[in-house]
Formats: structure tokens, sequence, C-alpha cells
């Protein structure tokens, strides 16, 4: 009988310490959705199988751009509810709430054209099946849908109101960005996701590629200028490890995936921090 309650504990203690049997909420990490959603917390695995953010990540990370463009108001909390659905705790008890029926529908009736447009389907594992309606509770509501879609506000060559991104070699900047971002509400909280790695100094230029990808560089001979491919690469060899060990395993993001930027060599004018030879534009 010793033996076999001495067998019965080891098991218990496998199981909690491996986390199957642990009902703690875990913080959301994931840079599209990470403060844009109105809830900070969820709980893994998924429906999906996703037992990490990082997969979560590579599934997400081809409807980001949608997001992003605002063809509709409801995809972001859709696509980050399904996949890392909100998660709280009160004493003993954790409650996992998905995003409604409703949230599922005006996201797929405001997106699929957009997506369709540039090549791409409805994701076939983003359905609607299987939600509760609004009216049942217990569900993410949908956001009151735009009657128009989401136009971007145009901001050419405006003063860099960002906190972390004062005193850099440029304070003038423009919207929208490479991303189809033009909302600075929208823009800083994803700026503010940055500080964790920043506190870290493992780059003493992170916060100029940062802010001159969120928010590009207005100089006098270009309204729209991105830092240079080789400040990104600089950058992200001394901060990778650091921000893999900060954000939960996640792989560098993809906003900051240094193919996009042109190197110094390119005809398209990029900038190095304190860069000496380009003045700054002021207004």
């Amino acid at each position: 009988m010793m033996a076999l309650t001495a067998i019965l504990l080891t098991f218990l203690f496998f199981v909690f310490k491996s986390g199957v049997a642990d009902d703690s909420c875990e913080e959301i990490m994931l840079p599209m959705c990470r403060g844009l959603i109105g809830y900070t917390h969820t709980k893994l695995p998924n429906r999906f199988g996703h037992k990490h953010q990082r997969q979560v990540y590579r599934f997400l990370e081809p409807i980001w751009p949608f997001m992003d463009r605002g063809c509709s108001n409801n995809l972001r909390l859709f696509a980050c509810g399904l996949t890392v659905p909100k998660c709280t705790t009160k004493g003993n008890t954790t409650k996992i709430e998905l995003p409604c029926k409703e949230t599922c529908f005006y996201s797929k009736k405001g997106c699929s054209k957009d997506m369709k447009s540039l090549g791409m389907k409805w994701p076939r594992k983003l359905k609607c099946k299987g939600l509760k309606r609004k009216k049942q509770k217990n569900c993410l509501k949908p956001y009151p849908r735009l009657k128009k879609k989401r136009q971007p506000i145009y901001a050419y060559c405006q003063k860099n109101t960002f906190p972390m991104c004062q005193n850099l070699t440029f304070d003038i900047g423009t919207l929208p960005n490479m991303f189809h971002q033009s909302r600075e509400t929208e823009i800083l909280t994803e700026l503010e996701q940055y500080q964790r790695l920043a506190d870290s100094q493992c780059h003493a230029d992170l916060w100029f590629l940062i802010c001159g990808v969120f928010r590009p560089y207005c100089i006098a001979s270009n309204p729209f200028t991105l830092p240079c491919r080789e400040l990104c690469e600089e950058v992200r060899g001394k901060c990778e490890t650091t921000y893999r060990k900060l954000y939960g395993g996640l792989r560098w993001p993809a906003k900051l995936q240094c193919h996009r930027y042109p190197p110094a060599s390119s005809q398209h004018t990029c900038v190095i921090p304190r860069d000496t030879a380009l003045i700054k534009t002021t207004f």
C-alpha cells in the first residue's frame, strides 16, 4: 500500500511540475496582441493544440498585416481571442473566454475581400462554428462595426511625440508607416512592448531603430526614411537572445526583420544614429 502511495505521489509531482494540471493564467507576450485586445492573460494549450505562445506567433504572423490595415476593427480581437483566449482566475476557479460568434462574423465580412485581393484566403482554422452568441454571454463581444473601413490618418513630417523617441538624431516623422498604421495610440502600445528590452540595455541604439520603423524619419531629402539595414542587423545581433529570454521564447519580431530595410549602399536613403551628413528637418 505504501509503495502504491509513493508511486501516486511521484506521478502527481511530475504532472504538476510539467504544467499539465496547472490552471494558472500566463501573461500574453505576442506583439500583435499584447496591450491591444483589452485583456492581458491567457491559458494554453488552445483549441488548435498550441502549447506555447511561440507556436501561436507562427500561426498569427500571416494575419498580422491585416490587423494593422484595419479591414475590420474586430479582426485582432477575434484572431487573438481564438488563439490566446482570455483567462481570469478567482480563487481556485479559472475562467476562459473565446470570441463571440458575431466577433468572428464581423471580422470575416470585413477582411475576406482584402485577403482575397492580396492572394490570400480566409484561414480555414478561423471558424465561427462552435462559438457562443453574444447574448449567451461569457464570450468576447465584438466592437461596434464601422460603417466605413477605417481610413489612415496622414501625418507628413510632424514632431514625434512618443516619449521613447525623444532626444534622437531625428525628431520629425511621417505616418502611416510601412505597416499601414497611423493611429498614434495603437503605435504607442506596440512601442511600449519593447520597454523591457530597452531596459536590458542590449544596444544603445535600440530605440533609434524601433522609432524609425514605427514612425519613419522625415529628413530634407526624403519624408519617409527608414533606418539602415546594417543598424538593424547590429541591433538584432546584440538583442535577439535577450528578447527571447524576456518574451517567453518568442522569435525576433517580424516587423524588425532586417531584410525589410534598405542597406546603406542602396539608392534609397536610409539613416543611422548621429548621421551628421543629413541635416535635421525643422518646420
